[in-house]
């Protein structure tokens, strides 16, 4: 009889035993991210994009690639206020010039023909709403250019006789942006003759105004049409603000 009970109770002590958890033998997998690789750019047969500063001396520019050893190949965008050039540099002196032809102050910028480098340039030119440049005189004229676009983003690059040099980026107010709207409205950029000059007057800076695929010269500030006035003087008294000028 106690060897029963005895049976009974180990039995009931088996039974009453908690299970042992079965272990987990799934494996998480391992997540793997692939990483793409990005491809350096490669400059396209050793090729240099060229914007020129002065879209009137395209002559003079094919004369400056040619005499410094270099390869002229084409104009990849004729437009009268917009010239964009494609030359050759040897490749093991890209870079150089790149620099060389970059600090000549002939042209708005130099690039290696890297994909969509040209795609972005002409971009860039279709969003632009005006720009203004001014020329050197033998004094100490203001020297500078500065670029609106249709968003009302500015770019303006000082060069000398400013209070402040090199590229700057700001974005006018709504109000600004709505007032030089305004003014470009007031008369068609077409009907503006394309200089206002005096070929005889030698130590005068020149002041390009270019809007709507139009550049107007400006050297000499007689009988100019009060919206071509109005336009510069705002624009000049917003850069006056931004204590560029002074």
């Amino acid at each position: 009889m106690r060897y029963l009970l005895l049976s009974f109770f180990a039995l009931t002590l088996a039974c009453a035993a908690p299970k042992k958890d079965k272990e987990n033998t799934t494996t998480e997998k391992e997540t793997v991210i692939e990483v793409e690789e990005k491809t350096p750019e490669v400059v396209i047969n050793n090729e240099l994009i060229l914007v020129l500063n002065n879209p009137e001396k395209v002559e003079d520019v094919k004369a400056l690639i040619t005499n410094s050893g270099l390869d002229w190949n084409k104009l990849i965008f004729d437009q009268d206020d917009l010239k964009i050039a494609l030359i050759t540099v040897p490749k093991e002196k890209v870079d150089f010039w790149v620099k060389r032809l970059g600090e000549s102050g002939t042209f708005k910028s130099v690039e290696k023909n890297q994909i969509l480098t040209i795609n972005n340039i002409k971009k860039d030119y279709e969003n632009r709403l005006i720009s203004i440049k001014k020329t050197p005189c033998f004094g100490d004229c203001d020297v500078y250019d500065v670029s609106i676009d249709k968003e009302g983003n500015v770019i303006y690059n000082g060069i000398q006789y400013v209070l402040k040099t090199g590229k700057h980026k700001f974005k006018l107010t709504e109000k600004q942006l709505k007032k030089i709207n305004d003014m470009l409205s007031e008369k068609d950029f077409s009907e503006f003759k394309k200089a206002y000059d005096d070929p005889r007057i030698t130590d005068l800076p020149s002041t390009f105004i270019t809007h709507n695929g139009k550049q107007i010269k400006i050297r000499l500030w007689k009988d100019i049409p009060d919206e071509l006035i109005n336009v510069h003087e705002y624009i000049e008294g917003i850069l006056l603000d931004q204590k560029f000028l002074e």
